[in-house]
């Protein structure tokens, strides 16, 4: 009976050492299931997937047969490697940065221009960069740190002066007299000065003071449309300033006959209808009543040609500056 106890137990303990065996054995395969990650990696233009159980994203990388240049430059999706992390190949490709005015050509995997500039010991501070911070550098591209600086200057400047106009019905319409002239005062102004590369760019006012207030023009604006004729006040729409001439009725080969058809006689005068237009009535002063009818090649502008009487009244006229009151109707 004692013998068969004994091999009873001893068959007992043979059993459970075998199911310890196996259970360990579980253990040991399931942890390395466990330990395997799922990782993604994104290499020139392609994505792989890759289950490992590096920790080292350089050997994942290798164990996926990507290779590295020393400029060539990789990012992770998360702090370390797991399951689910991407890793980014960023290859070195040739750019410029010019920075101070001096340019430099490099080989760079750096993934942003705020990266690249760091990587040549460019500042954060007071630079902007064209292309801006977070751009992905491409192949061929000109980067440009751009030196940002500003100064706090006092400035002068003139404070213009107004122009004020004072209906006067004393005075002719069309005249203007300037009874007081204008002068510009002097305006102090505290002012932001921004510069880019040493060259200006933009000033904003900070404060402005008047030191010295500006004087105003005064002009005095006639308003009086009526003028005193021989034949009593008429009414005017306008006023010129004409260079005038005299003629005779026999002047020219027409006749005695005016652009408009009727005979010349003293009272018709010849302009340019772009200026006056025929038919209208006009006054000179020294000369009388006008009635613009005729034209001539000579009168182009501010020219009138005034009809007179005979040859002593024309040759005494001759040639002189009036003034020509354009009537209304």
């Amino acid at each position: 009976m004692s013998d068969e106890m004994s091999v009873l137990t001893k068959y007992r303990n043979r059993k459970a050492v075998i199911v310890i065996a196996l259970l360990l054995a579980s253990l040991v395969a399931t942890g390395f299931v466990w330990a395997y990650k799922n990782v993604h990696i994104v290499a020139d233009e392609q994505t792989y997937s890759v289950n490992t159980l590096y920790k080292s994203p350089h050997k994942i990388l290798n164990q996926a047969g990507i290779t590295l240049s020393p400029e060539d430059e990789i990012r992770l999706s998360t702090a370390s490697v797991t399951t689910g992390t991407v890793i980014e190949v960023f290859r070195a490709i040739p750019v410029t940065v010019t920075y101070q005015g001096k340019t430099t050509s490099i080989l760079t995997g750096k993934p942003t221009v705020r990266e690249v500039a760091d990587q040549l010991g460019i500042p954060q501070a007071k630079i902007r960069l064209m292309p801006e911070d977070s751009t992905r550098p491409v192949a061929g591209m000109s980067i440009r740190a751009v030196t940002l600086s500003e100064s706090i200057e006092e400035q002068e400047t003139p404070d213009l002066y107004q122009i004020v106009r004072q209906p006067d019905a004393t005075l002719e319409k069309g005249v203007e007299e300037t009874v007081q002239a204008g002068e510009n005062g002097v305006k102090k102004a505290t002012v932001r000065v921004r510069f880019e590369d040493g060259a200006k760019v933009a000033a904003d006012v900070l404060a402005e003071t008047v030191a010295v207030s500006s004087k105003p023009q005064i002009i005095r604006v006639g308003t009086r449309d009526i003028v005193d004729t021989s034949r009593g006040t008429m009414r005017f729409r306008d006023v010129r300033y004409m260079e005038a001439s005299a003629y005779l009725p026999t002047d020219g080969s027409a006749q005695g006959l005016t652009a408009t058809g009727i005979y010349a006689r003293r009272g018709i005068v010849a302009v340019d209808p772009a200026v006056i237009p025929l038919g209208t009535h006009v006054y000179v002063p020294g000369y009388g009543m006008g009635l613009a009818a005729d034209t001539g090649g000579a009168i182009v502008g501010d020219k009138i040609d005034l009809c007179m009487e005979n040859a002593s009244e024309a040759w005494r006229f001759g040639r002189r500056m009036v003034k020509v009151y354009v009537l209304a109707d």
